[in-house]
């Protein structure tokens, strides 16, 4: 391709100067997970089993060294603040994660369990790559083949709970049924598995239930009159106990300790870590803390009001932000020196003009990889906020009680930031500026509804498309129905607007062309 010196693109056998096309990029967790960084879902599963306790100290000092006889301190902060107590979240805030959990995602955990053998899948074949056969543990332990007993016939939910069955008919639920019917196993082994098999019906029981209970609630009176009160009143009778469907298994992963398995490790341990990684894939995908975070969130702006809220909130963040950061320095040369998505982008530069660039994630070595600016839409590790003056800082401002500028999982966004407003006026800008707008790794759930709509704009107000690339590891023969799932999930009148790539665990389409290939192939001029 032959260029001017101002590095516009000539045609071949013309004078004209064509200058390249303007592109934007968008990239979500998923396109950090070639790093060996963890997932959305991951994430949140590892922050609550993070110990706290570095982060109640640092807490601790920086509220100690706050000048008692301030403005700030004697209008804004309860009264002895310095002798109160300092909480976090605990055990005591489960309920909360497994209420969210299953009032939101409960769908995620029932497909998850409807497909059993098939999620199993993946966390077998990670086995395999470490010389690890799960099949051959549960022969030694049993002393039959995984799916030569399948318990469908002999366990059926009522029919109230809806037909959500096909976990019975699974080989390794089924196996893990029965191990429980094996006799002669020891104490501690049985119980694990009880604890195991116990906690994955509770969650298979919860997410059904949640599904009646909420028919229930809607549907009290056939008929009624709605012109008269009493019977709106009459709502909401029956709820779940949700200390008794999924909790268990929630304590049980968060508590236990990683054991590392390699070939040698005895078949009783694999399986008991097996089932945990099953326990662990699940909560992955459908840990929902959202109205726990929000129920807390509030009091970062009064800590007058509820002093305990308001240090769970400023413990959670620095706690997830030290988290980020150690993951980070973990996967530091990995990051730095690919192959990722982020590296991919270099393919694009001369062939595209890069004009803007932005995030969901918290991690800056983004910018690094890239070499230009990022718009951290969620915040970053670099940004700390005042709730006092609701402003975003670089640092750790001494004189004030700061937190680190990370929106998590959260309904609640603190954007009347001017810092962060200026962001997203950049970024939409920028993108509505450009010609072609790629996302990547990015899933536009329902808690990103802020940046949701500015895509939404884009493409109803703007009349740009966006290219998503759409993660899948089989070959989907109805590209429709894609776009049809983020039509719903941007809210859009309709898929015009919406182009599909899909691509696989090695970012390439159809284990052929890389991603970026394809998008210079469609796009370039």
């Amino acid at each position: 391709m032959n260029k001017n010196q101002d590095g516009g693109i000539l045609k071949k056998g013309e004078g004209d100067v064509i200058m390249p096309r303007k592109i934007s990029l968008f990239f979500g967790a998923g396109a950090e997970l070639s790093y060996g960084l963890p997932s959305g879902g991951k994430f949140a599963l590892d922050i609550f089993r993070m110990d706290s306790n570095p982060d109640k100290q640092n807490f601790r000092e920086i509220r100690d060294n706050l000048n008692k006889t301030s403005f700030y301190a004697t209008t804004w902060l309860p009264e002895s603040f310095w002798t109160k107590n300092i909480q976090s979240f605990g055990k005591p805030h489960y309920e909360a994660l497994v209420k969210g959990s299953l009032e939101n995602k409960g769908y995620k955990i029932l497909q998850y369990l409807d497909n059993f053998d098939e999620n199993v899948g993946r966390i077998i074949e990670r086995m395999r790559s470490s010389a690890i056969d799960i099949n051959e543990k549960f022969a030694e332990v049993t002393g039959i083949e995984v799916g030569q007993v399948i318990y469908s016939h002999n366990i059926r939910l009522s029919n109230l709970m809806g037909d959500h069955n096909g976990l019975f008919g699974s080989h390794y639920f089924s196996a893990f049924i029965k191990v429980l019917e094996t006799e002669g196993m020891e104490h501690s082994f049985k119980m694990n598995m009880q604890k195991i098999v116990k906690s994955i019906l509770e969650l298979l029981i919860g997410s059904c239930g949640e599904n009646l209970i909420r028919c229930l609630n809607e549907g009290i009176f056939e008929r009624n009159i709605d012109t008269i009160d009493v019977f709106d009143d009459i709502g909401g009778i029956f709820s779940l106990d949700y200390k008794r469907v999924g909790i268990s298994g929630l304590e049980y992963i968060i508590d236990s300790e990683e054991v590392t398995l390699d070939h040698t490790t005895n078949s009783k341990t694999v399986i008991i870590e097996f089932g945990k990684m099953i326990l662990e894939d699940i909560f992955s995908q459908a840990l929902d803390y959202q109205e726990l975070i929000d129920n807390n969130w509030r009091y970062v702006y009064s800590p007058k009001t509820d002093w305990a809220k308001f240090c769970r909130i400023i413990i959670f963040l620095n706690t997830a932000k030290r988290y980020i950061q150690s993951i980070a320095d973990e996967h530091r040369e990995r990051c730095l020196s690919g192959p990722g998505y982020y590296h991919d982008v270099a393919a694009l530069i001369g062939v595209f003009d890069i004009k803007s660039v932005g995030t969901t994630n918290y991690n800056t070595f983004i910018q690094d990889v890239i070499g230009t600016e990022v718009h951290f839409l969620n915040g970053c590790i670099n940004d700390m906020y005042d709730p006092y003056l609701n402003q975003i800082v670089s640092s750790q401002d001494n004189t004030h009680i700061t937190v680190p500028f990370l929106f998590t999982q959260s309904g609640i966004k603190p954007l009347t930031s001017i810092t962060m407003s200026k962001r997203y006026v950049n970024l939409y800008d920028e993108f509505s500026q450009s010609d072609i707008i790629c996302v990547i790794g990015y899933g536009f759930n329902s808690d990103d509804g802020h940046i949701n709509g500015i895509f939404r704009s884009l493409i109803e107000e703007e009349g740009k498309e966006i290219v998503i690339l759409h993660h899948s590891r089989h070959l989907i023969q109805n590209i429709e129905s894609v776009k049809r799932e983020y039509q719903k999930k941007l809210r859009l009148n309709s898929i015009q607007g919406i182009n599909i790539m899909v691509v696989d665990d090695d970012r390439r389409i159809l284990s052929d062309q890389y991603w970026f290939e394809k998008l210079i192939e469609t796009y370039d001029l």
